[in-house]
């Protein structure tokens, strides 16, 4: 079996090195974003099998015009999404968006473990595993 090629997105640089770490040793090729401008373009470009990405960039919610445009776009809208933040209160107001588009959320601070429980739902997720069938490594 192959990698997963998972994306992070996030402007905190501990962070991104944390994930890249955690989850290369759990077996999946990362790459980390830092900046939310350009994401999409790399995203789009790169095709990964999971995007994770913080809500807030720069004290603004940046990571939603990033989802949005990622499942607008048909070329992406497969990509499962993660949104791992502690904007709670924001994420509350968008909850019933997220669910609509399907996209999990994780709230900072969380354990790792919960990350990887995320993760393998979404490996079992029906859809995600059909976008995955002709894929070559």
């Amino acid at each position: 079996m192959s990698k997963k090629r998972v994306t992070v997105v996030n402007d905190h640089p501990d962070f991104l090195a944390l994930l890249s770490e955690f989850l290369g040793e759990e077996g999946y090729n990362v790459i980390t974003l830092p900046k939310h401008q350009g994401a999409f373009e790399q995203i789009k470009d790169s095709q990964p099998d999971i995007v994770i990405c913080d809500l807030m960039f720069d004290n603004m919610p940046e990571g939603w015009a990033l989802l949005d445009m990622l499942y607008l776009d048909p070329a992406t809208r497969a990509i499962p999404c993660v949104l791992c933040t502690a904007a709670t209160e924001r994420i509350r107001e968008i909850v019933p968006s997220l669910s609509a588009k399907g996209i999990r959320w994780i709230e900072k601070p969380f354990e790792l473990e919960r990350l990887l429980e995320v993760l393998a739902t979404i490996e079992t997720d029906p859809a995600a595993r059909a976008r995955n069938l002709d894929t070559t490594d």
